[in-house]
């Protein structure tokens, strides 16, 4: 027998470790894959979700690859997330034998968000779906703690993340595109970046940087360009700069007093709180020394829409702050106000001609989705209505139902505004707007229906220069509105609308026919659904004006005795509407949508 030599004792252990590391480079990612997985599966059942993926691997060095990953909602099945592929590395952490994740990449994601269905009401007084006191629905609660959640999130300690060409689906959702989501770490702070494309309208490009320090100054920028009506891109430029803090064991975020946030010219101070009690959130604003051409200066065309038509002389400053405790609804609190100083119209450098209001004029009454039709505000047109010539009854109904603080208000309404925010915490959902009288009348005389945050901010502009600049009095403002507002297909004013349903002058209606023409307000297309075949009222529509009238006593625009039950609610339609309930007009109009 050959003996073969013996190798020395050092050349030994090298083979043997050298056969140990291969060993074990082999078994753990078999015995680690399966572990990892089940960890997973783990993960996403404690959130409802079930997880699926093509492959899994443990790969060198310390790499855990997901490829073609799926989450789907348990019990319905719905896709919520997708990733071409996921990747982890990790590094052991001491004193534990589960290891830490120190960077997390995500590549070809989609993300699914349920959209809220519910719509929401321009009603800015009354709305019949109020929710009543109670707290937020589980739904908003959930939610918030997320978000309390996620903000308190060490992000100074976090794995660094590398996310890429990100969709996401949902109607409502603030992205419809992330093209790339970093953070990375430097000098004991963090750095966040992204770039997408905002939703709405027309998709808005963005990209944003934000360095939060290790003395907690966060300082960043985030860049917009936002196309206006031709399609050109303006630029839009947010800086900001200040101080935040997050107490942890409190579960307290603070931005705080002095940050600044600087938009072109203008300087917007804040001072903002999140707490997990409630959870709660606030958030204070201040803006000194504002003049209209630094906002010109400041703003892109397609955020200031028809204003940058507006001239006006002087200047004004704004403050603005809401504070809402989600356990509480009730105890939401808003409020804006703006200080002005010397602030006048400049009628030869405004190209809105707001002084037509004071007089006869023909107005361009916006329809949606994009439409313009015209209506002469004058003797000359026999459908214009002088606010004496139009019943009492309508009136009281109209603002009972749009805007019971209208006589008031000056433009907006901050209890309306509190009495939405807590009707849709408890909701759920966007049930109940805010809109006032004076709000509705600036978006159908000059800005469209457009939903976007834009419009909007330019609606509550209009209306407190409506209110505060052109010297028009209540009743103006209350008269132009009942002689423009929608009532039907083509049907605009009050007297119109009382000829088309009544056959009548819109001095003669009834209660019945005042509270019928007030519910057809909202959605004047759909004014067939309110009754039947016949002609009958329905009774949810019956239930919706017994409702009005019950707040009209409310206001005193009604005596208690006069407020009718649901049953006694009646109505008549003659001329045009009656003639499309006729069985052959009916049908025709089914075929269109009513």
């Amino acid at each position: 027998m050959v003996r073969l030599p013996s190798l020395p004792r050092a050349l030994r252990w090298v083979l043997f470790t050298a056969a140990l590391l291969l060993v074990i480079a082999i078994a753990v990612p078999l015995l680690l894959a399966p572990w990892l997985g089940g960890r997973v599966h783990a993960f996403a059942r404690s959130r409802g979700l079930e997880a699926s993926w093509k492959r899994l691997a443990f790969e060198w060095p310390a790499t855990v690859v997901l490829r073609g990953i799926t989450l789907r909602h348990a019990g319905t099945g719905t896709l919520v997330f997708r990733a071409d592929r996921a990747e982890a590395a990790l590094a052991p952490r001491l004193g534990s034998l589960r290891p830490r994740v120190t960077r997390l990449e995500l590549g070809g994601s989609l993300i699914s968000l349920p959209a809220a269905t519910e719509t929401a009401t321009d009603a800015g007084a009354v709305e019949t779906t109020r929710t009543g006191a109670g707290p937020a629905a589980p739904r908003v609660r959930a939610a918030a703690e997320q978000l309390v959640d996620a903000v308190l999130l060490p992000a100074r300690r976090l794995p660094e993340l590398r996310f890429t060409d990100i969709a996401v689906l949902r109607g409502d959702s603030l992205f419809a595109r992330l093209d790339a989501l970093t953070l990375t770490h430097h000098s004991g702070g963090a750095q966040f970046a992204a770039v997408g494309l905002l939703a709405g309208d027309q998709h808005v490009p963005f990209d944003a940087t934000l360095q939060w320090r290790a003395d907690d100054r966060l300082v960043g920028r985030a860049g917009f360009r936002i196309p206006d009506e031709r399609g050109d891109e303006t630029p839009l430029a947010l800086l900001f700069d200040g101080r935040v803090t997050q107490d942890r064991r409190a579960g307290i975020v603070r931005i705080e007093p002095g940050t600044r946030l600087t938009v072109g010219q203008a300087d917007v101070l804040l001072d903002a709180e999140v707490r997990r009690a409630g959870p709660r959130f606030r958030l204070a604003l201040e803006m000194d020394h504002l003049s209209a051409d630094a906002v010109q200066q400041s703003l892109p065309r397609a955020v200031l829409g028809p204003l940058r038509d507006l001239a006006v002389n002087g200047s004004w400053d704004w403050r603005a702050s809401v504070d809402v405790d989600v356990s509480q609804p009730d105890s939401t609190r808003f409020s804006a106000d703006v200080i002005p100083h010397g602030l006048t119209l400049d009628a030869r450098g405004s190209r809105l001609r707001l002084s037509d209001l004071t007089r006869p004029f023909v107005a361009a009454i916006h329809i949606p989705p994009d439409r313009i039709v015209f209506r002469d505000l004058s003797d000359s047109n026999e459908n214009f209505r002088p606010l004496a010539r139009i019943s009492p009854l309508l009136r009281s109904a109209v603002l009972t139902n749009e805007d019971g603080g209208f006589y008031q208000h000056r433009g907006f309404n901050p209890g309306a505004i509190q009495g939405a925010m807590a009707d849709n915490l408890r909701a759920g959902a966007f049930r109940r707007g805010a809109g006032t009288i004076t709000m509705q009348l600036a978006r159908n005389l000059y800005l469209g229906h457009r939903r976007t945050l834009s419009r909007k901010g330019q609606e509550v502009v209009m209306a407190w220069v409506l209110e505060h600049l052109t010297g028009l009095s209540k009743d103006r403002l209350l008269e132009i509105y009942l002689n423009i507002i929608e009532w039907g297909p083509d049907v605009h004013g009050a007297n119109e609308a009382a000829r088309y349903y009544f056959a009548k002058d819109a001095s003669e209606l009834t209660l019945d026919e005042a509270l019928f023409l007030t519910v057809v307000i909202p959605s004047p297309a759909r004014w067939r659904t309110r009754v039947d075949a016949r002609g009958e009222l329905r009774p949810w529509a019956r239930s919706q004006m017994a409702f009005i009238a019950r707040k009209m006593a409310e206001h005193a625009w009604l005596a208690p005795e006069q407020v009718p039950a649901d049953s006694a609610l009646h109505v008549t339609l003659r001329g045009r509407a009656a003639e499309l309930l006729s069985p052959r007009a009916s049908a025709a109009a089914d075929s269109v949508g009513g």
